[in-house]
C-alpha cells in the first residue's frame, strides 16, 4: 500500500506542537500499569512516535530499549536531540521508516506501542502488520479513534468522512483485535485533558499564529479552516468520540 504524501505546510504546522495527536502522560502511564509484567530489558518499538512525547515517558517506565520510527526526520530529529540530551543513546534509538514497511525481522520486539498513528493504515491493517514483529506472548499496544455512543449526529459523521477516516464503535474495534489473532488485555479511554491540553489548544494557537503568514495562500489557509475545525468538532461533540487505547497480546 502506498501511504498519502503530506504537503510540506502539514509539517511546518506540527513539528512545533508538544503533540501530533491527541494524548498524555498520565494516559500513558496508566495504559502501561494495565500491561502484563514487562522485562527489564524488554525491546519495544514506538510506532508513528512523532516527536517523541510518549517516547520520553515510556524511557521513564522501563529500562528496556526503545526503538522510535516515524517516517519524517525532523521529528526523530527533535526525539535525537533529546536522547543526546537526557544521555540515554544506550536505550533509546531512532529509525526512519514508514510504518507499512518496518525494517524489522519477526519476533524483534516484546512490545509495540503506537500512540494516535494506525490510523494512517487503518486499525485492523495495522494489527495485522506489526502482529508479526512481535515476539511469542509481547504486546501491543494502540490509540485510536472509535465512537463512544450510538447514532453520532450527521454533521459529526459527515466531518469524519470528509478527513477520510469513519470511527466504527469500541465493541468492532475489540471484534477486530480478535480477528488479528491478539488477545485483548484491557482497554482505557483517553481523558478530555488529553484532547486539549496537549493537542488542540497548541494546535489551534499554531493555526492562528500561521494565518497571519499563510492566510492568503489558498492551499495554506485551506489546511489551517479543516484543523481549526477538528477542535470545533470536538467541542461540540466529544461525548461521543474520542481515543480508546487497545491492549493486546500475542498468545
Amino acid at each position: 500500500m502506498s501511504l498519502p504524501q503530506l504537503p510540506p505546510f502539514f509539517y511546518q504546522i506540527f513539528e512545533s506542537l508538544p503533540r501530533q495527536g491527541p494524548g498524555c502522560s498520565e494516559a500513558t502511564r496508566k495504559v502501561w500499569s494495565l500491561l502484563p509484567l514487562m522485562s527489564p530489558d524488554a525491546k519495544i518499538l514506538d510506532v508513528g512516535c512523532g516527536s517523541g512525547t510518549q517516547t520520553r515517558d515510556l524511557a521513564a517506565l522501563t529500562t528496556g530499549t526503545i526503538t522510535a520510527v516515524d517516517n519524517h526526520q525532523p521529528f526523530l530529529d527533535i526525539v535525537d536531540a533529546w536522547v543526546r540530551k537526557a544521555g540515554v543513546a544506550d536505550r533509546v534509538k531512532t529509525v526512519c521508516a514508514s510504518m507499512d514497511a518496518l525494517p524489522f525481522d519477526k519476533g524483534s520486539f516484546d512490545l509495540i506501542w503506537s500512540e494516535g498513528a494506525i490510523f494512517i493504515v487503518g486499525f485492523e491493517q495495522g494489527l495485522n502488520l506489526w502482529k508479526p514483529l512481535l515476539k511469542k506472548g509481547g504486546c501491543m499496544v494502540v490509540s485510536d479513534a472509535d465512537w463512544f455512543e450510538p447514532n453520532p449526529p450527521k454533521e459529526l459523521v459527515s466531518w469524519w468522512e470528509s478527513e477520510g477516516y469513519l470511527p466504527v464503535s469500541e465493541a468492532e474495534m475489540k471484534e477486530r483485535v480478535k480477528r488479528a489473532g491478539l488477545r485483548l488485555v484491557a482497554t482505557c479511554r483517553l481523558p478530555e485533558n488529553g484532547w486539549w491540553d496537549n493537542y488542540l489548544v497548541p494546535l489551534v494557537a499554531r493555526t492562528t499564529e500561521l494565518r497571519k503568514t499563510h492566510g492568503k495562500n489558498p492551499g495554506d489557509s485551506a489546511l489551517l479552516d479543516s484543523l481549526e475545525h477538528e477542535a470545533d468538532m470536538y467541542r461540540k461533540y466529544k461525548r461521543w468520540y474520542g481515543y480508546t487505547f487497545f491492549v493486546m497480546q500475542n498468545v
